[in-house]
């Protein structure tokens, strides 16, 4: 399927985004103008057995850095393959929480696999934050300690990947009371103002929406990742929310989904646009 919206002529593989349909999931992956690559969570899909690691693998088995944003099994479950099969150059989350946090959250429940893999990469990534310009991309990230909130979606890590005027926001499973407290954050608003695509936070789920932060950006588009609809809290009206894009060449969407429109691919060209394909 062929969808676009852009303005003026055309350059292609400025950068791409991937937005990879995991079902209840989120796994996402930025390939960079300077060819790295940054893999924000990664989740697979269990109906039809898409994994992250077999991608990374494809493109030559490297990540410059792989972003978590979210300490939940669904948002790792690749990762045990990912860490065993790739080279991994950096690692990214919220820079408050610990391993010793994260099995003390998971100790009546459990750690699956995925968990495991990342308390255990947590302790072996110490090295400083990578030093890399992105190929003239800006990245941002937010987010705060749980002496301020204290529950596992609260504490996501929210990224901001700004391209040429382009702007993305990747915010995790963050919830409605922890996007209120990152609203008092002024440089967060700042960021938030001109954010052209938003993907939702919580897979759309009503406690990751907060209307507050419409209040600072009218994206053209929201994605939500996410399977098929099964309760009232997937029900979130994002639409009045967005401009719109063309989609087909003839309506306008405002949400697209990975449940209805599959795996979605951003072809970002700066100032003249952005193009947007879907795998349904």
């Amino acid at each position: 399927m062929f969808n676009i919206w852009t303005e003026g002529s055309w350059r292609y593989n400025d950068m791409k985004v991937h937005i990879f349909d995991v079902e209840h999931g989120n796994c996402c992956a930025i390939e960079f103008s300077s060819g790295e690559c940054m893999m924000i969570d990664c989740g697979h899909n269990s109906s039809t057995g898409w994994r992250p690691s077999r991608w990374v693998l494809s493109r030559g088995g490297e990540l410059t850095n792989l972003t978590i944003s979210n300490f939940d099994e669904d948002h790792v479950s690749d990762l045990p393959d990912l860490y065993n099969n790739c080279y991994i150059k950096s690692l990214s989350k919220n820079w408050y929480v610990d391993s010793d946090w994260i099995r003390r959250e998971k100790a009546q429940n459990g750690m699956g696999p995925g968990i495991s893999t990342l308390v255990n990469m947590i302790d072996y990534y110490t090295d400083p934050s990578l030093n890399t310009d992105w190929g003239g991309s800006i990245v941002k990230r937010f987010c705060f300690s749980p002496n301020v909130l204290n529950d596992v979606n609260s504490l996501s890590l929210v990224t901001f990947i700004h391209y040429m005027g382009i702007r993305i926001v990747f915010p995790g499973d963050m919830t409605s009371k922890g996007w209120s407290v990152l609203l008092q954050n002024n440089d967060f608003r700042t960021m938030l103002q001109n954010t052209n695509i938003f993907v939702a936070s919580h897979h759309g789920r009503i406690d990751g929406y907060c209307s507050d932060v419409f209040e600072y950006c009218t994206p053209d588009i929201i994605i939500i990742s996410d399977k098929s609809i099964r309760y009232e809290t997937q029900n979130v009206d994002y639409s009045k929310h967005a401009r719109g894009i063309r989609w087909n060449n003839t309506e306008i969407r405002k949400v697209l989904t990975t449940r209805n429109d599959g795996k979605l691919e951003i072809e970002l060209s700066g100032s003249n646009g952005y193009y947007i394909t879907s795998f349904a």
